[in-house]
């Protein structure tokens, strides 16, 4: 069964694949994100490309390289 992949404000659904039900969702300000083909509604979610679940990822390097500059700088001063 395929599904749609749907977000607003950072959730995720996943939706039967109809027209009407995406177009329902679309005036509700969900934005269209992907087309899967899954079993189940939380199955399409876990197989969604991980491009859309590295987002995570990369804030979590981001800050901790951020707090290792941090610490490094104050160790330089003293």
């Amino acid at each position: 069964m395929k599904f749609y992949i749907v977000k607003k404000d950072q959730q995720l659904k996943a939706i039967p694949a109809e027209e009407e039900l995406l177009e329902s969702y679309q005036n509700n300000n969900y934005k269209y994100v992907n087309i899967v083909s899954a079993c189940n509604k939380q199955d399409a979610l876990k197989r969604l490309p991980s491009i859309q679940k590295s987002n995570k990822k990369r804030i979590i390097i981001g800050v901790n390289i951020a707090a290792i500059s941090i610490i490094l700088a104050i160790y330089t001063i003293n």
